[in-house]
């Protein structure tokens, strides 16, 4: 079976984060991140072929997300 696994870690606990583990966090798709990093919405850490986002960036992210969100 290719059952997916919920992935659980604590922001605290991290200084970066995969894709999935951002995908995650949000309940979204990897390709939702992927576009969010694409135009510019999320700052991206590059290690050779390998992209991690820095806690800080996605708790920024909630930020900014929550300041438009407001009407």
């Amino acid at each position: 079976m290719d059952e997916k696994v919920p992935v659980v870690f604590s922001l605290a606990s991290r200084r970066y984060l995969r894709v999935d583990e951002v995908a995650s966090y949000f309940g979204v798709s990897g390709r939702t991140i992927y576009r969010l990093i694409d135009l510019g919405d999320l700052k991206v850490v590059r290690v050779r072929d390998c992209i991690r986002i820095p806690v800080e960036e996605v708790r920024e992210f909630e930020t900014r997300g929550r300041d438009d969100w407001q009407v």
